[in-house]
């Protein structure tokens, strides 16, 4: 098995258990938090040779983790339960500068909603509560 190969199963594993948590209720919400069944979304970003972040979206719920090189694998959080969250989320990305992870899902109806995250050192710390983008 190749580093890359070890690196890819390292990375999609916990990535396969994420989404198989999926599975259990959804929160209660007067419209459906699910995007369709074509809302996936995965897009990472790694900054330097020592640190990796990725955000995924599924079943519409979104995640975002950092790459534990150690553990060899990535430790999520779901960003769904922040304050804010948009229903129907549907595609999700990245991008960042400095300590700031800025995250943005887009919904089946076209609007775009933010949060962000710092980053200190190698981990992730995504507390802060979704924007409607206008």
């Amino acid at each position: 098995m190749t580093l890359y190969t070890r690196r890819a199963v390292g990375i999609a594993a916990p990535f396969i258990l994420a989404l198989a948590a999926l599975a259990a209720p959804a929160h209660a919400a007067t419209e459906p938090r699910h995007g369709g069944p074509n809302c996936r979304a995965i897009d990472s970003f790694a900054p330097n040779k020592n640190e990796e972040h990725t955000v995924a979206l599924a079943d519409g719920r979104a995640y975002a983790g950092a790459w534990d090189k150690k553990a060899k694998n990535i430790v999520w959080q779901e960003l769904s339960d922040n304050k804010g969250y948009p229903a129907r989320a549907c595609d999700i990305t990245l991008s960042e500068q400095g300590q700031t992870v800025w995250i943005k899902a887009i919904t089946t109806d076209g609007h775009v909603h933010e949060t962000s995250c710092v980053s200190p050192g190698k981990k992730l710390i995504c507390n802060k509560p979704w924007t409607r983008l206008r």
